[in-house]
């Protein structure tokens, strides 16, 4: 069974070193020390990550914007062969990594994720999550990037993420349920263990929290489309999945006289990206982004190639 000297937890940040700060000093009380922290900074815009990261005893590398950019920097940079992904909004509770590990034991694990918990939540509110997934369409309700720990060579032997998706491209989301899909195409499992437990912290509200939606529709959107083109079925039955239930919730919140634009904001998100990306070259899997294309089109930010320093 892999221990905590097999793990490398990679935090990915850009633009908040006071939230870094916390979560690294969560990450430290509930972590073994063996365990490697590594800071990835993704293209913050002054030096006070790379600080707060030295205050913090812990690894540090610089990449650029983008998150799936900065989740493939962390993989090169670990030598580890399991690596755990968390954010800087996210504090771990006691045990996260302890409760992972044993999974790992199991050859047909490739994945492991765990329970993102907002802040406001009581720790004993009722959960229930299936435990074992085996079907890529299930890929999409597998866990949440917040949380999630995976074999290094396995996530090698796919490429990585998808750089075109993820916070801070166009695609803003999605990236997580993407390797999930991906992972489950290949007759691995992935294990959702609700005892790893991360506390989430939302900050942002009103017009910031429906882009923050409308961002992450069109990152499910390029998902959709993404395997309706290269399996129809699966993409169909994703696309159906992620539509239907965001107007389910649209309609019900309505009824009930609850906020309900988020879930429009998604879902006009996903026509946005699916239109996006119809066209854009896939290989392997992954996107091919504009920036590598040798183009920048208006839709997407002007993302330079990217690079890791120490």
């Amino acid at each position: 069974m892999p221990t905590p000297h097999d793990v490398t937890i990679a935090v990915c940040t850009r633009n908040r070193p006071a939230m870094l700060a916390e979560a690294l000093a969560a990450i430290a009380a509930q972590t073994p020390a063996e365990v490697q922290v590594l800071v990835v900074d993704s293209g913050s815009e002054t030096n006070e990550t790379r600080l707060v990261a030295e205050a913090a005893g812990v690894d540090y590398v610089r990449s650029v914007r983008g998150l799936s950019l900065a989740r493939n920097a962390a993989l090169a940079a670990s030598a580890r062969p399991i690596v755990v992904y968390t954010d800087d909004d996210c504090q771990p509770l006691e045990g996260w990594i302890e409760s992972l590990l044993p999974h790992f034991d199991d050859d047909t694990v490739s994945a492991v994720t765990g329970r993102m918990l907002d802040h406001t939540v009581p720790l004993d509110s009722p959960y229930v999550r299936p435990a074992r997934h085996t079907a890529p369409i299930d890929g999409i309700d597998a866990g949440h990037g917040a949380i999630m720990a995976f074999r290094r060579d396995v996530l090698l032997r796919l490429g990585g993420f998808d750089d075109a998706m993820g916070a801070g491209q166009f695609l803003a989301g999605a990236e997580d349920l993407d390797i999930f899909v991906r992972l489950l195409r290949f007759d691995t499992a992935i294990v959702h263990e609700a005892r790893c437990v991360i506390r989430h912290s939302n900050t942002r509200v009103g017009d910031e929290y429906l882009a923050l939606h409308r961002g992450y529709g069109r990152g499910l959107g390029a998902l959709a489309t993404k395997w309706l083109r290269r399996e129809p079925v699966l993409g169909a039955r994703i696309l159906w999945r992620l539509v239907g239930r965001a107007s389910t919730r649209v309609v019900r919140n309505r009824l009930r006289g609850k906020p309900w634009r988020h879930e429009a904001a998604l879902i006009r998100g996903i026509g946005e990206g699916m239109s996006v990306t119809w066209r854009l070259p896939v290989i392997a899997e992954r996107f091919v982004p504009p920036w590598q294309q040798g183009g920048l089109p208006a839709l997407f930010p002007p993302t330079p190639t990217r690079e890791v320093t120490t």
